[in-house]
């Protein structure tokens, strides 16, 4: 899988992330995924570089999906 890099800001949370990047907070479960090491915070501390999967919507399981795209 390919990723992009993302530097978080102090307080950064996975949803806000996920917002950023997929115009949906709910597929922040495939970014905490991506970095299990950091999985435990709610709100990321600053300057930690996470991976940022880039998704082929057709790739995607049902669980990934938001509920009204399965």
């Amino acid at each position: 899988m390919d990723y992009k890099e993302h530097i978080t800001t102090e307080g950064q949370c996975w949803d806000q992330i996920a917002k950023i990047y997929y115009n949906d907070e709910k597929l922040m479960t495939v970014i905490i995924q991506a970095n299990p090491e950091y999985r435990a915070y709610s709100r990321l501390p600053g300057n930690i570089a996470i991976k940022i999967p880039i998704l082929d919507n057709k790739k995607l399981t049902n669980q990934q999906l938001p509920i009204w795209k399965r």
